[in-house]
C-alpha cells in the first residue's frame, strides 16, 4: 500500500493504490486545507517533495490553476491528485 508522508507534520498514512489524496487528507489530521474541492481555488496547493512520478499527471485545467498560484516545481492541487505509490507532500496553500 502506498504511503503518504506530510512533511509539515511528519504524519505518514497508508492508502490503497488509486486513492484520492483529498480523501486521505480529510480522514487524517493533516495540514492541508480545502475549499472548492474542484481544482479552481488553489486552497489545497501542495508540493510533491518526493514521488511526483507516483501520481496521475495534472490535466490542463489543474496546470493553469497551479501556474497562476506558484512557480514551484511539482506543485499540485491536492484535490486533483490520485496516489499510485509513495509520496511526500508539503502544503503551501
Amino acid at each position: 500500500m502506498p504511503k503518504i508522508t506530510f512533511s509539515d507534520s511528519s504524519l505518514t498514512v497508508e492508502v490503497e493504490t488509486g486513492s484520492a489524496l483529498m480523501e486521505a487528507c480529510e480522514h487524517n489530521d493533516t495540514p492541508v486545507d480545502f475549499s472548492c474541492t474542484m481544482g479552481a481555488c488553489a486552497t489545497c496547493l501542495v508540493v510533491l517533495d518526493a514521488g511526483a512520478d507516483q501520481v496521475d499527471p495534472a490535466d490542463d485545467d489543474e496546470k493553469q490553476t497551479v501556474g497562476y498560484s506558484t512557480d514551484e516545481a511539482n506543485a499540485r492541487l491536492a484535490c486533483q491528485v490520485t496516489v499510485n505509490g509513495d509520496i511526500t507532500v508539503r502544503y503551501i496553500g
